[in-house]
């Protein structure tokens, strides 16, 4: 085996081995999905009922039950119905909003003159309510304010008024392919999704690639490797270990993601469905249909089925090229880094210029979601410092050439190479350079150095 493989070898196996990665392997996925599935959870669990008065004193969206009962009823029958969750009262004062503090009400809205004009209200809580909860208050609201501007103010007939407004949708089709939608921004969205992971593990295992010089280095280990092997070989070992090292979890976090993401699902579905799935001849019913109705069914919900529009494929096949090639590039950096200082305090001045493209490009990525065609998306997916970020937003929209990709590929390697070759040159003088705070010159003259 060559002395690369070696140091391959032994820093991808002392890696593996740790504590710490087994730790964050299993807990990574763990977390996300404690996050995910439990805000799902307490979101489809929550049984806190809201007391809620609505404060309407000019009577826009209340009226007396009857001339002898002069209790409030809402004026429109429509809105404002209890729930398990929303219990209404209404009132024509302008109660304290201290009363809440100890009162039979959570909550209370507060309609006025100008909530009539613009539909502002002041939403007094004691308890933070839950996002559907609010949304429940603000339609009944938002529609009894509508109904009497129709109704009152205009003298229209609201259901005719209703039949008459429309909300317009674009249906999004590229006339390159004119026989489906485009459905542009959502798959951008996903694009940023595969950027964030990118963007994550390239400053993650950079971060360890120079951390482990300087440890090396301070240690004065690294005198006796460089004994046996070149700086170069070391360096290159070193990078490409650790990549193996992210690589491997990045998997191991994919599959048991993928693991926990199958039993969530699984187990909401059977939440929702509440039972209702039965055994019919052999084949497992729910709601009258098979598993495989119900899949051809969630291929068909429009919400959704422009998932399939993506070439998986190539996403993944491009997401691992640049996911490699960014590593290495940064990587080779941030060891130049590591082999030029003496501890993590003296790199601060070293790696703003390292991770500030990398930060631009997540900039540039987030950016492109709502302008998925921007001019300097092209030019950011092609350049070499954020391109392994960008390009994945590009990829998922589905409208980068094969010259735009080949493009973006080649100067990516090529600057791998390129700081590779300049890593190399300040790694092989900076990895024996001790006691002396080291600047931009002196890493200018370590360039130079033949």
């Amino acid at each position: 085996m060559s002395k690369i493989g070696l140091i391959i070898k032994r820093e991808y196996s002392t890696r593996i081995r740790k504590r710490s990665f087994i730790v964050m392997t299993l807990l990574g996925p763990l977390l996300f999905a404690g996050l995910l599935f439990g805000t799902i959870y307490i979101t489809l669990n929550d049984q806190t009922t809201y007391s809620v008065l609505i404060s309407d004193p000019y009577g826009v969206v209340t009226q007396h039950f009857s001339k002898t009962d002069t209790t409030l009823v809402p004026r429109f029958a429509e809105q404002f119905k209890n729930t398990d969750q929303v219990i209404y009262g209404f009132t024509k004062t302008s109660p304290d909003p201290e009363t809440l503090k100890d009162g039979l009400y959570n909550i209370m809205v507060e309609l006025d003159a100008v909530s009539i004009n613009d539909g502002k209200c002041n939403f007094y809580f004691k308890n933070y309510p839950s996002e559907p909860v609010q949304a429940k208050i603000r339609s009944d609201i938002q529609e009894s304010l509508e109904r009497f501007r129709v109704s009152d103010s205009l003298q229209l007939d609201y259901e005719k008024y209703k039949r008459a407004k429309i909300h317009v949708d674009f249906a999004e089709i590229n006339v390159n392919k004119l026989n489906e939608e485009d459905h542009t921004q959502e798959r951008a969205v996903i694009g940023f999704a595969f950027a964030i992971l990118i963007y994550m593990f390239i400053f993650m295992y950079g971060i360890q690639v120079m951390r482990g010089v300087i440890e090396e280095k301070t240690n004065r280990i690294v005198e006796v490797i460089v004994s046996s092997v070149k700086p170069f070989e070391l360096m290159m070992g070193k990078v490409i270990g650790i990549g193996l090292v992210g690589l491997t979890q990045f998997m191991m976090w994919v599959i048991l993601s993928a693991g926990l993401a199958t039993f969530g699902l699984n187990y909401f579905e059977s939440q929702l469905v509440g039972g209702s799935a039965l055994v019919q001849g052999g084949q497992v019913m729910v709601n009258g249909a098979t598993q495989a109705e119900l899949s051809q069914q969630l291929m068909d919900n429009e919400a959704i089925n422009w998932l399939f529009l993506i070439n998986w494929p190539a996403m993944i096949g491009i997401f691992v090229f640049f996911f490699i090639g960014g590593f290495l590039l940064y990587s080779a950096l941030f060891a130049a880094i590591g082999a030029a200082v003496d501890s993590d305090a003296d790199t601060q001045q070293f790696m703003m210029p390292v991770t500030l493209p990398l930060v631009f490009s997540y900039v540039v990525s987030a950016l492109l979601i709502n302008n998925p065609e921007s001019a300097i998306g092209n030019f950011f997916s092609i350049f070499p410092l954020t391109s392994p970020v960008t390009i994945m937003v590009k990829t998922a929209i589905g409208n980068i050439s094969v010259w735009h990709l080949l493009a973006s590929m080649v100067s990516l390697v090529a600057a791998f190479l390129f700081f590779i070759w300049l890593g190399a040159k300040i790694y092989r003088v900076g990895i024996l350079a001790y006691g002396k705070k080291v600047g931009y010159k002196d890493l200018w003259k370590w360039i130079r150095n033949k």
